[in-house]
């Protein structure tokens, strides 16, 4: 302790969790500035204490460092949050009543854009067609996206604007699904998103204006830090954000801190301007580029090793070729850009695995920290290169909760035992990161560290978790939103942990995660979060 320091900010009376190495707890901690001065006994911060200092009492409450979200799309959380909600319709009628409701308050001839349906819940386990959409919204253009955010459904006034008709051929890496009269039924899947919103995850595709783009991150920036989030990462950002992010950290109004990833379209003009990976301030910072190269297991485009078991036919999609991805990762690594790079099959995770290969085979690299998101169906070979060449899984173990549902069907017994094999990336010595994928499913980080400990639904189900021997220890969960999050974005001597000289990045929540029953995880509450020493959010305690 420096007695001769005092502090501006103190915390006492706590559980506080470290998560350093030793997973350390002590009582208390101490602020000065933005940094975490000190760490010990609520007496010895005391001490420390001055007439200016503020006082924490946390009533025995537990203290976790700040939590980290490795894969969101923020600008989509704050857009959807307006649109038609479809995450719980259960058939095509209740889902048509939603997006007639919507468009009834929505001037005609404007967008009206839904999000969160999925085919797999509903009691007709189908798509629905434009022609459906047609009756209830005629007037105005619909954008209705899956939940998986890989396939989209618009109506028949959205397709004349576009000029999508039965002769417009598949684009590269995408579909255009048509009937037996060969016309379009208003499914686009994978990158024939670009026919009607080029662009579109990473910017709006001129669906938004800036300002309304602006106020979405702000949006999703304000839930964030309410659900405990003191790091959050737009995996797929554009021009749009990265402008956004910066006007509201000047504002001050950015409560969270942002690691970004540009598409890798942008990759040209990211090495033309000289950017490296890191640069940016303690607020907004960009992180790499970001390539995705393949589709989602629930839509069949998931590029798997061999075929799917309930479409015989197909083993997904690859949306881009092995020379880009090459092309890709080779350039970013030679310009010290690191990379995350999307493979949810086996089939698309080995292409990459073997280009990861390559790469540093041409171009040896110090720690180039190189990432692979979702990694959904794994293989024993692949997880022994993710070890030997240092790949980074950036997981979403949220996933497990309505993928145990649909894995088994889609890829057979002996490819399900590899379905999210956090165990066995664990066992090898991986490093995993996870994040929420939000809007795709919740951004609250608790619901990850639950699903990654339990394996089982919001209510509980299987009894004893999907493949339970891939279940790993609340300890490593909470390891994985916290300094593993860190850790992915090159960060971890700066934050992921309560440590002296770290940033004050910290939660103060309901509960103990390493002392209550696990099914219980998901039930955690925040009551506190801390930025930089500076409370953002808040409740009674």
């Amino acid at each position: 302790m420096n007695k001769g320091l005092y502090l501006d900010v103190a915390i006492i009376n706590a559980n506080v969790i470290t998560v350093d190495k030793r997973m350390t707890r002590v009582e208390a901690v101490g602020i000065t500035g933005d940094k975490i001065a000190a760490i010990g006994s609520s007496s010895g911060i005391q001490s420390m204490v001055g007439s200016r200092t503020k006082v924490i009492d946390a009533k025995g409450r537990t203290v976790l460092p700040g939590m980290h979200d490795s894969h969101m799309h923020p600008l989509l959380v704050g857009h959807f949050a307006n649109g038609v909600q479809l995450g719980e319709v259960k058939n095509i009628p209740e889902f048509l009543e939603r997006v007639k409701e919507k468009s009834k308050v929505i001037p005609k001839g404007q967008m009206v854009l839904g999000f969160g349906w999925n085919q797999e819940r509903m009691d007709e386990g189908r798509y629905p067609t434009r022609w459906e959409v047609d009756t209830v919204a005629p007037d105005h253009p619909v954008f209705l996206i899956h939940w998986n955010a890989h396939i989209y459904l618009v109506n028949t006034m959205l397709m004349k604007q576009k000029g999508i008709t039965g002769d417009t051929p598949d684009p590269p890496g995408g579909t255009i699904e048509k009937d037996e009269r060969g016309e379009p039924t208003g499914i686009l899947l994978e990158n024939a998103i670009n026919l009607v919103a080029p662009g579109f995850l990473e910017t709006g595709a001129g669906l938004f204006t800036f300002e309304q783009s602006k106020a979405a991150l702000k949006y999703c920036a304000d839930r964030a830090v309410e659900w405990g989030l003191t790091s959050i990462v737009d995996i797929l950002a554009g021009d749009a954000q990265v402008k956004a992010y910066q006007e509201l950290e000047s504002e001050c109004k950015l409560p969270v801190r942002v690691n970004f990833y540009l598409g890798y379209q942008y990759l040209d003009n990211v090495v033309n301007i000289g950017l490296e990976s890191g640069f940016g301030d303690c607020k907004v910072r960009f992180a790499g580029a970001k390539m995705i190269v393949d589709g989602s297991l629930s839509s069949h485009t998931a590029a798997l090793r061999e075929p799917y078991v309930d479409v015989p036919g197909t083993r997904g999609v690859m949306r881009v070729t092995r020379k880009e991805i090459k092309d890709f990762v080779l350039k970013a690594t030679k310009n010290r850009v690191r990379v995350d790079v999307h493979a949810l099959g086996d089939g698309a995770i080995e292409t990459v695995v073997e280009v990861f290969k390559e790469v540093l085979k041409e171009h040896p690299t110090k720690d180039p920290r190189l990432k692979i998101s979702h990694c959904i169906i794994h293989g024993k070979d692949l997880i022994a290169d993710f070890k030997k060449l240092n790949i980074i899984a950036n997981v979403q173990p949220v996933f497990i909760m309505k993928g145990q549902n649909w894995i088994p069907k889609f890829v057979g017994p002996e490819r399900e035992k590899y379905g999210h094999a956090y165990k066995s990336l664990l066992d090898a010595g991986v490093h995993m990161c996870s994040g929420t994928d939000a809007p795709i499913e919740t951004m609250n980080p608790f619901m990850n560290v639950y699903a990654v400990s339990v394996r089982k639904d919001p209510n509980g189900i299987p009894r004893d978790g999907w493949h339970p021997e891939q279940k790993i220890p609340v300890d490593q969960a909470l390891r994985m939103v916290t300094i593993e999050g860190a850790y992915a974005t090159g960060e971890e001597d700066v934050k992921g942990s309560i440590e002296i000289g770290k940033y004050a990045d910290m939660v103060i929540v309901s509960d103990d995660p390493l002392e209550i029953p696990p099914d219980d995880l998901k039930n955690i509450k925040v009551l506190m979060t801390m930025v930089g020493g500076k409370v953002v959010h808040q409740k009674d305690f």
